[in-house]
């Protein structure tokens, strides 16, 4: 667990030497963006090892390469130190609670998975072979692009660069790959935990702010920012707390039924099928994805992912600033659209599936900003500025990432439309977001009935503290012009189609989430803009709008890829239902406020309708409290039998702790892969670089490939089935290409049964392999062929009872 400790003091104090960058970028930001200083950090520093290796093929990926860039980076940062001081030391003085806070989320969490993990750190089953891959390879790369561990003589065609972040991270260190699988998912964890906290916790930062600036009741509140107003911060600390846990601990309806279905069975709790709801498809929630572990693109970039959620925050709540002057002046403007360019350009290269969302989700708030701006009036000089902050963006974040978008073929094959058999129906979408669907509703439909009750208002002086006195004039504006409001027919039309949608259960099912996700998404805009008082309340309903929209986006068009003829929407809906879960837990987190906020209506009502108030909150909180507790039942359940085994030596069941990290060690005592735990320790121990080793093929999700998954060291042909996902746009370019896939695994079955020495010779050479690997799998998958021939013309580098590697003599 030392590892662990040393991944998380490391992050640490990257966060802390990147303050002067974090607090300048995230200057609107109500606590100057101190929760993401860490994810900011790490982000930026990986860049600037990254991009010079890209450029630069001789640059060497080494511990002092990663060093100096760590150096100078700290030089640029104590410059900064100097110019950002006094709102470094305001954050410290005036909110110190929350800065505790933030820092123990952050603690908490790493550790938290980090514990749970040491009861079954073992790197097999799943996918993590491939995730174990990537890493080591790129750990073991000395120049860049980092070469494919399943596919020799190429560079990896895949969304690496979060595995590289974790590699970084660990070379530093100085730990392996097979501790690092460990240390950085933990490590991960505790950076999305953070981030998240920040969001909801700087949303109602915000929000509490405005309102005793209107209010005036702290006179020191008057013209100081949130962060230098003591104890500003603390009222989002709640509120932050409940969007982790809803966010990556809570599990969703199913896995409630799954527990109930499974009580007194015999093969105990199935923690995996909530993840199998909609068939055909995948709806992984992050509890589920980091109690598996699951080292994938889209869970690895999930902290990112939410530190560009507070980006665009950042870009909403910025008071001056048209056209590209949205992102500041002067440094701060380069700053700001580099590092929004650069968190938003890296969402590609970690998982392509991120990019659209949180692109769009930017420059939404680009528009909603420059609208404001010009006083809520449409122009083509308003176009013109939307147009100019945005299209720097986009360009920026793709000229950033160059070097990658040129070496990776994606192996997207354009946009279907779904047949009306594939789309979801009601009720599996209730067992996914039930919880999270009651909350965002409820916020929704209580801001709409305050709104109703709201009596008209005309603008206050203490309206003006805070921004623009026609800003708070909506709900006049809206009130007078009665139901021929725009708020009104806009609010009609999302109900209207949530009707639709409900009656389409007994006359059109398949429609059903469609046109209730349509109208929720309508509904939520309306709200959006009637609430753009507080940009704060508003950006949270933008969140919930994002998340429908995306639900709904699913039912009618998905990504065509190598699934398309059996699962057609099986990554689309994985990936955006990710994403939604995400969106809709930092909305509802946030949203608690807002409700309970708008619980206080009664006061504003007749006293007759006040019991029908009272009566809906409790039947309102009883419902909450069912949903949450039906979603608890996930973490208390789930992880006991995510790491249950038989113990050989107690011959008892149970979990146990392993008090180590190393993914490696369960080989030690896996009769399956005799000695090949010594051999792989070996290998990394005394084969630098990168020469490409050849071992048996065979099925993927199996022991096959395991030598090049857990050394790094590439092979001629991995797991065959993924290599064709990665590669088939590549597969399909050319006939040449086609035909070096294709030959791959029976040219590997050529060199193990060939009894020629000069034919194996010939064919190695092809591939620049250097070494050959004969453990049990290559014995019981080639068991007619004679393996201890390779002796009389190879030199024998390793050899144990039960594996030799042989080497090609120089």
């Amino acid at each position: 667990m030392f590892e662990l400790l040393q991944m998380w003091a490391l992050v640490e104090v990257l966060g802390i030497i990147f303050l002067p960058l974090t607090v300048t970028v995230f200057h609107n930001i109500p606590d100057r963006g101190w929760a993401w200083s860490k994810a900011l950090a790490v982000f930026v520093t990986s860049f600037c090892v990254w991009w010079p290796l890209m450029v630069i093929q001789a640059l060497p990926f080494s511990r002092i390469f990663i060093l100096a860039v760590v150096l100078v980076l700290l030089a640029l940062n104590i410059v900064g130190f100097l110019r950002t001081r006094q709102t470094i030391l305001h954050i410290v003085r005036s909110n110190g609670l929350y800065i505790v806070a933030t820092e123990a989320v952050f603690l908490v969490m790493v550790f938290l998975l980090g514990w749970l993990r040491s009861f079954g750190p073992d790197i097999h089953s799943f996918e993590m072979f491939m995730d174990e891959g990537f890493l080591a390879s790129i750990m073991r790369s000395q120049h860049f692009p980092p070469p494919d561990m399943w596919y020799a003589g190429y560079a990896i065609n895949y969304y690496y660069y979060a595995h590289f972040i974790v590699g970084f991270l660990a070379k530093l260190l100085g730990q392996i790959p097979s501790v690092a699988f460990n240390t950085g998912i933990s490590m991960l964890y505790g950076l999305t935990a953070v981030s998240l906290f920040g969001v909801t916790s700087n949303v109602i930062s915000w929000s509490h702010h405005l309102r005793r600036q209107r209010q005036q009741v702290v006179q020191e509140v008057q013209g100081k920012p949130p962060h230098a107003t003591p104890g500003a911060l603390k009222i989002g600390i709640p509120f932050g707390l409940i969007t982790v846990i809803m966010a990556l601990m809570l599990g969703n309806i199913a896995s409630a039924f799954q527990w109930f279905h499974d009580r007194g069975s015999a093969t105990g709790y199935d923690w995996f099928n909530p993840t199998r709801i909609i068939p055909r498809t995948i709806n992984e929630f992050p509890a589920f994805s980091f109690l598996l572990s699951d080292f994938h693109a889209h869970v690895l970039s999930l902290a990112f992912t939410i530190m560009a959620i507070g980006m665009a925050f950042n870009l909403l709540l910025e008071q001056e600033g048209k056209g590209i002057f949205l992102f500041g002046r002067g440094w701060r403007l380069l700053l700001t659209l580099g590092a929004t360019a650069l968190s938003l350009g890296g969402l590609f290269v970690m998982n392509g599936w991120d990019l659209p969302t949180y692109m769009g989700l930017a420059i939404v708030c680009i528009g909603l900003q420059q609208w404001l701006l010009n006083k809520r009036r449409w122009s083509w000089k308003l176009v013109i500025d939307i147009a100019a902050a945005s299209l720097i963006l986009v360009v920026l974040a793709l000229l950033l990432f160059l070097p990658f978008h040129l070496t990776f073929i994606s192996p997207s094959q354009g946009i279907g439309i779904a047949s009306l058999q594939e789309r979801t129906s009601l009720r599996n979408e209730l067992l996914i977001y039930t919880l999270l669907a009651f909350v965002f509703l409820s916020l929704l439909f209580s801001d709409i009935i305050t709104r109703t009750f709201r009596p008209a208002a005309s603008p206050t002086p203490e309206d003006a503290i805070s921004s623009k006195a026609d800003e708070v004039s909506a709900a006049a504006t809206d009130q007078q012009e009665g139901y021929l409001s725009w708020p009104f027919i806009g609010t009609m039309t999302g109900l209207g189609f949530i009707i639709i949608g409900l009656a389409c259960q007994f006359i059109n099912p398949p429609n059903v989430t469609l046109f209730i996700t349509l109208g929720i998404t309508i509904t939520a805009i309306v709200a959006i803009l009637q609430k753009i008082d507080d940009r704060a309340h508003a950006f949270a309903l933008l969140l919930g709008a994002v998340a429908f929209a995306l639900i709904a986006g699913c039912e009618i068009f998905f990504l065509r890829d190598v699934f398309v003829d059996n699962n057609p929407r099986m990554n689309s809906v994985f990936k955006f239902y990710f994403q939604a879960w995400i969106l809709l837990s930092i909305a509802c987190g946030a949203g608690f406020y807002y409700i309970l906020e708008n619980f206080q209506v009664k006061e504003r009502i007749q006293s007759s309708l006040r019991y029908v108030m009272v009566g809906g909150k409790i039947l309102w909180s009883a419902i909450l409290l069912v949903l949450v507790l039906a979603s608890s039942i996930y973490p208390i359940v789930a992880p006991y039998y995510r790491f249950v085994r038989f113990d050989p030596v107690t011959r008892q069941t149970g979990v146990f702790r392993t008090n180590s990290l190393d993914g490696l060690n369960y080989l030690q005592n896996d009769p399956a892969s005799a000695g090949d735990y010594n051999a792989i320790r070996w290998l990394n121990a005394n084969i630098s670089g990168s020469p490409v080793i050849v071992e048996a093929v065979g099925d993927d999700y199996t022991g096959y490939a395991r030598i090049s998954a857990l050394t790094g060291l590439p092979t001629i042909m991995g797991w065959v089935g993924h290599e064709y996902q990665w590669r088939v746009q590549w597969f399909n370019r050319s006939d040449a290409n086609a035909a070096d896939f294709n030959s791959r695994k029976d040219e590997v079955s050529q060199i193990y049964s060939d009894p020629n020495p000069k034919n194996v010779l010939t064919i190695m050479a092809r591939y620049h392999a250097q070494y050959i690997y004969v453990g049990a799998l290559e014995r019981s998958t080639y068991s007619s062929a004679n393996l201890a021939r390779f002796a009389s013309f190879m030199q024998i580098v390793y050899h144990t009872q039960d594996v030799t590697i042989y080497k090609v003599k120089s």
